[in-house]
């Protein structure tokens, strides 16, 4: 298993649209909280969860990363980890080729089959960390700098 690096990381985040899967409408919840911070940044995003189904409440709102459209390139997936092993084999059938994996939803299975198809792949790491944290994520951000939890 290759390790996130540095490189693996500014080539994720360089693409200004990104495709968030386990998105939720609760603007408090974990993943309403990295898409408002992402937004803020610039960054367009499309917003997946099963429960959108048929009734999205806006644009860019998706069941399935098979409903994105085909120019997608990156994919966050914040899901339960039971769900991001399916997560990825969509992605790679979309011909998504850059999956960040939040920590805490990764899973061997999800990180081995990202490996095998030449995905650029982040994980073990809280997008948070490497896109202007502020408040809480700021500190945690410097104190796993100091401790080497950084990669490089």
């Amino acid at each position: 298993m290759k390790i996130t690096t540095r490189k693996n990381i500014n080539d994720f985040l360089n693409c200004k649209t990104i495709a968030l899967a386990g998105a939720s409408r609760n603007q408090n919840s974990f993943s309403g909280q990295v898409a408002a911070h992402l937004t803020k940044l610039g960054y367009k995003l499309l917003l997946i969860n099963p429960a959108f189904g048929n009734n999205p409440n806006g644009p860019n709102q998706y069941s399935s990363v098979n409903d994105l459209p085909d120019y997608i390139t990156h994919l966050l997936i914040i899901t339960p980890a039971s769900e991001t092993e399916k997560v990825v084999k969509q992605a790679i059938g979309k011909g998504i080729k850059n999956i960040w994996i939040q920590q805490s939803s990764d899973t061997p299975e999800a990180l081995k089959l990202a490996d095998t198809n030449d995905i650029n792949l982040v994980f073990g790491h809280c997008i948070f960390m490497f896109t202007q944290p502020e408040g809480f994520h700021r500190f945690h951000f410097r104190v796993k700098k100091l401790f080497g939890g950084i990669p490089r």
